[in-house]
């Protein structure tokens, strides 16, 4: 028998835009950015949905927004780790990295890039329908019973969706 399972999706925050001959990776989180995941983390500890783990694509602006999430949730530096593979991953890369999560995390959060995020957040839930996840926005689907490897995006029991864009005044 498994436990209940929680995967948070977060786009990192607003970052400054591509250079010509930059490097994408490099692109840091605008002042807008660092705003947003602030608030997004206020808001997942108002919610209680601290995660356990926090995986990140280590694109430098990913990178900041997940800091910026553990550091709001006080989570221990071990509980934040790089993947390489989430930079510019489709959604089945995902949910590969999910699904291999150990058994002691409960409440994973990923964060990483669009288009794979809103393409892994358009399939969670009962009735999956096309999402867009804007800078900092966030989807977090439950799974009532089972390990990572064994449950599946349409298998979610509910997902709900965060838009940092309603942040009020």
């Amino acid at each position: 028998m498994g436990a209940r399972r929680r995967l948070t999706l977060l786009r990192h925050g607003n970052a400054r835009p591509a250079e010509r001959d930059g490097d994408d990776r490099e692109r840091r989180l605008t002042e807008r950015g660092k705003q947003e995941a602030q608030e997004m983390a206020r808001r997942l500890r108002s919610r209680q949905l601290v995660p356990d783990l926090i995986i990140a694509s280590p694109a430098a602006r990913a990178w900041a927004t997940a800091e910026i999430i553990a550091r709001t949730c006080a989570l221990e530096g071990s509980r934040l780790r790089a993947a390489d593979e989430l930079y510019a991953a489709e959604w089945r890369t995902i949910w590969r990295l999910a699904a291999a999560c150990d058994r002691d995390v409960h409440h994973l959060l990923i964060c990483a890039h669009n288009p794979g995020l809103s393409e892994l957040a358009s399939r969670l839930g009962p009735l999956p329908q096309s999402r867009h996840l804007p800078t900092a926005g966030l989807a977090s689907a439950l799974w009532e019973d089972g390990a990572w490897d064994d449950i599946a995006p349409p298998d979610a029991h509910r997902c709900e969706f965060d838009d940092p864009q309603s942040i009020s005044g």
